[in-house]
């Protein structure tokens, strides 16, 4: 035993110990000790190997990250000469460093279902893709020459005869948009006249499931033209020429003699008011701020070519019209109004030209509040008239129906996350709904985007709408 601990002490070098003494005169609990002390020698010398082991570990991950890094940088690098950037703020992008070249892209995907009754009527209930939208937007040459052009799936409708139109894809934005240093901008094709601001804020920032029926009635919806405009930190005015509304995609030799001038003006007022405050309608755009927003527009169109225009009050071809509308934001809610008003003239009733005239108008209010940092209530109240037809300040054989409407929707917003929002509503209709058209003539009240239809004459008809909204 004595010999074997001798020999492994002196394999190991030695210590001073075996300098002083031979390992034969050594005692049991001298050799006890000595164990305990070649022990300890061992377990650091492990311990130096295993750090040393660790530190080629981390050298070896280090070197790979850098690898990893360099080739990244080369690949960036690789795509063009000058170099580019890509990412996602708010949409993905793709563009040049130095920042004059620049492409984004969004998207946007609204899945409905929703329930719908009327008396004397089987009740209409299902699902629907609402909405399927692929924007581009971006500038070239510099950041003042922009452009947009958004792609859009409509959905399948029902035809005359009971013939299908199926789904297809049609641009609904197309433009070149030139800003100026003064604050002043041109821009050049199609997009949204400035009109209704329920119609301007986008449908990714709408307070119910959709847009009022008083909206579809009175709406410009989108028109190819021209505008004008100027805007600031307090203020901006837009100026358009176009060819009337809901007029997209058209060739010239249908709009032939159509033309329209719009112009709209917006004024914030309050020390903390900012456009970010008012760029949609759900209370969580407020971000504990408060501010006011007055806006107002005036619109004009005449169409000299054969056929109508279905606006406002009936299918004239001439019409004038305008708007006030207010946005009072606070912190954590939002309530907003406006009132519209229309005179139509040239009306076409049974393909039969007479010179009518008729007035209508239209008011909306509605309010959200937050209940949590994500979950949202609001109200919606909607009410409408349109007036008798006249031909020379009399009344037409028969007169005209006095077409009223007066509706109520309440619901919900969940907002999941940034880009996922869960909306639920229920609508009351306390008057019937109309469907418009030129027997009665009337606003086109209905409509297959919103879930309303034509009540036929019965009143207290109700929708129940349910809507997933996902945005990138």
């Amino acid at each position: 035993m004595k010999t074997l601990i001798g020999a492994l002490a002196l394999g190991l070098g030695g210590t001073a110990a075996l300098a002083d003494t031979t390992i034969d005169s050594m005692s049991d609990q001298q050799l006890r000790n000595m164990v305990l002390e070649l022990k300890g020698e061992v377990d650091s010398l492990r311990a130096e190997q295993n750090n040393d082991w660790l530190t080629e570990r981390r050298a070896e991950e280090i070197r790979g990250l850098v690898s990893d890094v360099m080739a990244d940088a080369d690949t960036r690098s690789s795509l063009q000469g000058s170099g580019l950037a890509a990412g996602y703020n708010k949409g993905f992008y793709i563009g040049t460093a130095d920042g004059n070249w620049l492409m984004k892209m969004n998207g946007q995907i609204q899945v409905r279902w929703h329930f719908n009754r009327v008396d004397e009527q089987p009740d209409a209930y299902g699902f629907e893709i609402r909405r399927a939208k692929l924007k581009f937007s971006g500038h070239v040459i510099d950041p003042s020459w922009q452009y947009k052009l958004t792609v859009v799936s409509n959905r399948q409708t029902v035809q005359f005869a009971g013939a299908n139109q199926n789904a297809n894809v049609f641009i609904e934005d197309a433009y070149i948009n030139k800003n100026f240093d003064n604050g002043m901008y041109f821009r050049a094709g199609q997009y949204k006249v400035p009109f209704l601001r329920e119609e301007l804020v986008s449908s990714t920032r709408q307070l119910a499931v959709d847009r009022s029926m008083i909206n579809n009635a009175f709406t410009w919806t989108r028109s190819q033209g021209l505008m004008l405009g100027w805007k600031n930190d307090g203020m901006k005015i837009e100026a358009m020429y176009g060819e009337g509304p809901n007029n997209i995609n058209s060739q010239i030799t249908n709009n032939n003699g159509r033309q329209s001038l719009t112009a709209r003006g917006e004024f914030l007022f309050g020390d903390e008011s900012d456009w970010s405050m008012f760029k949609g309608f759900n209370a969580k755009n407020t971000d504990g701020k408060m501010g006011f927003m007055l806006g107002a527009a005036i619109g004009w169109f005449n169409s000299r070519s054969p056929g109508t225009i279905e606006y406002g009050n009936g299918d004239v071809q001439r019409s004038v019209s305008w708007t006030v509308d207010g946005t009072l934001a606070g912190d954590g809610w939002q309530l907003f109004s406006y009132f519209v008003w229309s005179d139509g003239k040239d009306r076409t009733l049974s393909g039969t030209p007479r010179r009518d005239t008729q007035d209508s108008w239209g008011w909306v209010v509605q309010g959200g509040v937050l209940l949590a940092d994500d979950f949202e209530l609001f109200a919606r109240y909607e009410l409408g008239h349109i007036k008798d037809g006249t031909t020379n300040n009399v009344l037409t054989s028969g007169g005209l129906p006095n077409d009223d409407l007066s509706a109520l929707t309440v619901g919900f917003n969940w907002f999941m996350n940034d880009n996922v929002k869960m909306t639920m509503d229920w609508g009351y209709a306390f008057d019937p709904v109309t469907d418009g058209g030129v027997a009665p003539t009337s606003a086109d009240y209905t409509t297959s985007g919103t879930g309303w239809r034509d009540s036929q004459g019965e009143d207290g008809e109700w929708m129940l709408r349910a809507q997933l909204q996902l945005i990138f």
